[in-house]
């Protein structure tokens, strides 16, 4: 398994991003939405190091985000009529907290398992030393 630098990670997300879906609209946010897929990994599976095996999904979130941000966003379709064509959207339905983006990178958590890390106690009295009271 090859791992990368955080730094090298986002630029790599960004050009793979560049390749699969031609020029970006917007670069700079490209650019901040991978440091925050970077950001995100590396918090939920303890690493320092980023698995390059993600690039490719992280770059496809990249594109989903970029082309949610220029069509107004996503919303969850409720329910949709094909005579007089009619859409119902459950906004009132939908969490306050949270967003679209974070349930994508919620549902990376079976994928991201893979690569994380078991995060042992650092503290004197959960070592194997240690003297219980």
């Amino acid at each position: 398994m090859k791992y990368i630098t955080a730094d090298e990670a986002v630029t790599k997300l960004v050009e793979t991003a560049k390749t699969l879906h031609g020029e970006l609209g917007n670069e700079a946010a490209a650019e901040v939405y991978a440091q925050h897929i970077v950001g995100y990994v590396l918090d939920y599976c303890h690493r320092k190091d980023f698995p390059s095996a993600l690039i490719l999904t992280g770059a496809a979130l990249i594109g989903a985000w970029l082309e949610d941000a220029a069509n107004g966003g996503r919303s969850v379709l409720k329910s949709i009529k094909q005579n007089d064509t009619e859409f119902q959207f459950a906004v009132a339905e939908t969490a306050s907290a949270g967003s679209t983006m974070d349930a994508d990178l919620e549902a990376l958590h079976p994928k991201l398992n893979l690569y994380r890390k078991v995060r042992w106690p650092t503290c004197p009295c959960h070592t194997t030393d240690a003297v219980q009271p």
